[in-house]
């Protein structure tokens, strides 16, 4: 059977298809951007901002799904913040299974893990490989990161662990 090319917002269905409920539109942004950066073939776009990478065309995206009933976002009121739960809908699962990419795919235990993360972890492990990614390690690594996101020193432990143990989707694929 031949490679089928897979549309661009493929994977942001199947993302959504398999956790269900995401407790806010950060915390979207930064799994995506994370399983991204281990080598999942999301399309978006990141760009550094005050809470970290973000993707206005993943935002957009999101806008577009909820508009076609695909994904429902309701407000959740915690404290001081408004934050937005997206939720799969019956429509979305209908879609997946339609065009037949029902079956889970292989990093789907990773993102339901980084579901389980509070959204500032997912900002440290998030920011954590984008300076990787920038040629940082070591203390010069955890010196960057603390100048850019000081309210992050109690976790930075914490989040390079998770970084570290996060799985490699790239290396995956070219032995698959």
């Amino acid at each position: 059977m031949l490679n089928q090319p897979v549309h661009p917002i493929v994977p942001l269905l199947q993302l959504l298809q398999a956790l269900g409920r995401i407790g806010g539109r950060k915390k979207l942004q930064k799994i995506v951007h994370i399983l991204q950066e281990r080598g999942v073939p999301f399309p978006e776009r990141f760009e550094y901002s005050y809470y970290g990478m973000y993707s206005q065309r993943l935002r957009s995206e999101v806008e577009r799904l909820e508009g076609e009933n695909l994904v429902r976002e309701s407000q959740v009121l915690g404290g001081m913040n408004v934050s937005y739960a997206l939720e799969k809908t019956d429509e979305l699962e209908t879609l997946v299974r339609e065009i037949g990419h029902g079956h889970e795919p292989v990093w789907t235990e990773t993102a339901r893990h980084l579901n389980s993360l509070s959204p500032q972890d997912l900002e440290g492990v998030s920011t954590i490989l984008f300076l990787k990614d920038c040629g940082f390690s070591g203390d010069a690594l955890k010196e960057r990161l603390l100048g850019l996101k000081p309210h992050l020193e109690s976790s930075y432990a914490r989040c390079e662990r998770e970084a570290s143990a996060l799985p490699d989707f790239k290396a995956a694929a070219v032995a698959g």
